[in-house]
């Protein structure tokens, strides 16, 4: 790390020639990884020590500010007792030394005993100014102005200028020019007694007196109102009179600056028009019009009076005729109407932001209406970016205001579509006011408003998840609530918003391990039945039972389901088979609801599981030796299940995707379609050469050849030779290559046929040679 600090710290370092060494000279990527961890670990080391440097200069730079602030006072005393010298001096040098000397030495004694009385108060003034700025903390410096007093101190109560109730304790000053308020400290240390907190001057505060709340007035400066209680009536009527004469003596000094400045603008014109040919025309300065000398007045009542609409058209009334009068207007009284415009147009936009502010006091009743007001304004003052983060904000609390009403109780399925409901019903309020009322053909708030529509989608949906994909939910609920969720989600398309991709990305995961958990759950409830299944046909007690059932299976599209009847109340099918066929219907309805490109993989190869375990189940049905004499029913529901409600569930499967020949159907029909069939020609063959006669005891030949058809085994027939029962076994193999041909079973039929045929003779000739 040091070697790293050190090169790092070099004047020359070069960060590209760094890297290219640091990678010839590490041996794989571990050291590579751990020279970044290295990097990383110095870079934050370096931003901490500079956090550390920049404080340490701010309070140096804040400590410095106040010495030079202390500094300037200092060399404002001594700036003024050396003009008072000067003066003394100048008067001194000008007096005459004989004559005169007797005539004004009275006055010189008097003129020396008012200078030092001057002196004296003006230190007394200034000592109090210092003694004001080290009582209250963080104060700005109060000696920088030149005949600055203070007028009036005490303490007052603060009231809020609502509610009127009490805020806090202060400690106002106020000055001859400015009025400062301050805070009390909780904690004292040291002189400091009060904390600053504003500073308000005098020529933009008004004060006004308050009849409603007792020993109370207020403090008008724009666009802050503060309301200040007096102890008793007569400390409130000193504050009063002390803020009319503060108001009084601040408009006679200006008034006298201005006669100043306007005297000295008049010498100066005076002096350039000797300059100028005097057979030179005059043209006159053209006078501006009264209200845009009053227009920064007039914007003052205008916001205070919440009257936005015709502050921004008096705004935009004063923007059009600099406009057009900037070649007649002088570039100083221009620059000064500009910069008035532009603090006024800056306080209606503070004021009308604080209007879209979002505070837990606010009420939402006037909703998405009472903050058009000023978003309109606000875009005419082309404050749309700001006008446009700020009525999201609102969006987003109403949103989540309206939310808050719904009730997380009851079932799942409830709580989802009215949760949904209320999302996707704010939503579509929110883009239409959006859209077509507050930012109509903004582009660049569009895509804002996008942006905000993903994350509340993306928030709503984390929601949902932890409510829907719980343990024992039912696919069947999962399938309600999503269609729901894509329901109301498609009309938001109306407006052009599609969120259905952001919605299928937030279910793919939680609805993949879903359904993955269903199929697990659907196989073992298969193999459990399969258990218990004794291959019988259904018994349905009465014929109106039955004839439930046909019909049931008719409304689900199954043809000829009649054919399976058995008498008044039997049906060939068995009863597992009739629980599959209803799970599997479920099951697939259920699927197709939730079918999407991103699901198609999963929902598939949960069909083709859950099915092929089914088909295998039959299938070990048909080798078992304890379901032999069942073999016609087993073979019958086999036929039903793959031939009859295979090609239904696939022709539904077909016609909600669109795709014409699923791949899935064309694998389990492959599979399962023709159930492997062994070949039957040993049962056969035994049978002719024993004439018919019976195999096995207790099974029938015909129960035999299905038995072996479907892949049984059997033993050797009673009285059947080896040699016969070898060629039987031969014709039973698992794969039909190696069985013998057909041409091979004639000629062993015939050797077979001419041994007992000659064996047959001769013993009738033994039986016709006994006497």
């Amino acid at each position: 790390m040091d070697s790293l600090i050190k090169s790092v710290g070099e004047n020359d370092y070069q960060p590209e020639k760094y890297v290219k060494e640091l990678s010839q000279r590490c041996m794989g990527p571990e050291e590579l990884l751990q020279q970044k961890t290295n990097v990383l670990s110095l870079g934050e080391q370096i931003n901490t020590m500079l956090k550390k440097n920049v404080f340490y200069n701010y309070t140096q730079f804040i400590d410095t500010a106040k010495e030079i602030a202390n500094l300037e006072g200092e060399m404002y005393q001594l700036s003024h007792l050396l003009t008072e010298q000067a003066s003394l001096l100048n008067s001194l040098a000008s007096s005459s030394i004989v004559s005169e000397q007797i005539s004004n030495s009275g006055k010189e004694v008097n003129g020396v005993q008012n200078a030092e009385v001057d002196n004296v108060i003006e230190e007394k003034r200034v000592q109090k100014l210092l003694n004001i700025m080290e009582r209250v903390e963080n104060c700005n410096n109060l000696v920088d102005v030149p005949d600055r007093k203070c007028l009036h101190e005490g303490d007052l109560l603060e009231l809020d200028p609502i509610e009127n109730t009490p805020v806090q304790r202060i400690h106002c000053y106020l000055f001859t020019d400015i009025c400062i308020v301050t805070s009390w400290l909780s904690s004292r240390r040291g002189p400091a007694r009060y904390r600053f907190q504003s500073m308000y001057d005098l020529c933009n505060l008004a004060v006004v007196n308050i009849k409603d709340i007792k020993n109370s007035f207020k403090l008008l400066a724009f666009p802050e109102t503060r309301v200040f209680q007096a102890p008793n009536t007569g400390l409130k009527n000193d504050w009063l009179s002390k803020f009319e004469v503060a108001k009084k003596s601040q408009i006679s000094v200006e008034n006298k600056m201005k006669t100043t400045v306007d005297h000295k603008m008049i010498q100066r014109a005076d002096s350039i028009q000797l300059v100028h040919n005097s057979f030179e025309p005059e043209t006159p300065e053209p006078e501006l019009p009264e209200w845009i000398v009053d227009l920064a007045d007039d914007l003052d009542v205008l916001i205070a009076q919440r009257h936005f609409e015709d502050a921004n058209s008096l705004i935009s009334k004063a923007k059009q005729y600099l406009e057009e009068h900037s070649d007649n207007i002088s570039t100083s009284i221009e620059q000064e109407i500009k910069t008035k415009l532009e603090n006024r147009i800056q306080a209606l936009t503070l004021v009308l932001t604080k209007e879209l502010q979002v505070s837990p006091d606010k009420s939402h009743k006037g909703g998405l209406r009472a903050a058009r007001r000023a978003v309109r304004i606000l875009n005419q003052l082309d404050k749309s970016s700001q006008a446009c983060d700020l009525f999201l904000k609102v969006c987003s609390n109403l949103l989540k205001s309206q939310l808050q009403y719904v009730k997380r109780d009851g079932a799942m399925s409830s709580f989802v579509k009215k949760y949904s409901m209320v999302f996707f019903g704010t939503t579509i309020e929110i883009t239409h006011e959006f859209l077509y009322k507050a930012f109509p053909n903004s582009s660049a708030c569009a895509s804002a408003f996008i942006l905000w529509t993903i994350q509340e989608v993306n928030d709503f949906m984390v929601i949902l998840n932890k409510h829907m994909f719980v343990p024992q939910t039912s696919l069947s609920n999962l399938s309600e609530c999503i269609k729901v969720i894509h329901k109301n989600c498609q009309e938001l398309c109306d407006y052009g918003i599609d969120l259905q991709f952001q919605i299928d990305g937030q279910l793919r995961i939680p609805l993949t391990k879903s359904i993955n958990d269903i199929k697990d759950k659907t196989i073992e409830v298969i193999k459990m039945r399969f258990s218990e299944d004794k291959w019988k046909p259904f018994n349905l007690k009465t014929k109106q039972q039955r004839d439930k059932i046909i019909e049931e299976y008719t409304n689900y599209g199954f043809p000829n389901i009649e054919s399976y009847n058995k008498g008044d109340s039997w049906i060939m099918l068995t009863q597992n088979t009739i629980t599959f066929t209803r799970t599997y219907l479920l099951l697939l309805n259920d699927c197709l609801v939730l079918y999407s490109t991103d699901l198609a993989n999963v929902i598939d190869q949960l069909l083709y599981e859950v099915f092929a375990a089914h088909c295998n189940y039959i299938k070990s049905s048909m080798k078992n030796k304890n379901f032999v004499n069942d073999i016609n029913i087993i073979t019958t529901n086999a036929r039903f299940i793959l031939d009859i409600f295979l090609s239904h569930c696939f022709k539904l499967y077909s016609v909600s995707t669109g795709n014409a020949n699923p791949q899935i159907h064309t694998r389990l029909k492959s599979e399962f379609g023709i159930i492997p069939t062994q070949n039957i020609t040993g049962v056969l063959l035994w049978e002719i050469m024993s004439q018919g006669q019976q195999l096995y005891p207790g099974l029938t030949n015909i129960n035999a050849m299905y038995f072996v058809q479907n892949s049984g085994r059997l033993e050797k027939p009673i009285n059947c030779p080896k040699t016969m029962f070898k060629v039987m076994l031969k014709y039973w193999h698992i794969k039909p290559e190696k069985r013998p041909s057909f041409n091979f079973c004639l000629k062993f039929i015939k050797s077979y046929y001419m041994v007992y045929e000659y064996i047959n003779q001769e013993i009738s000739r033994e039986e016709k040679s006994v006497p």
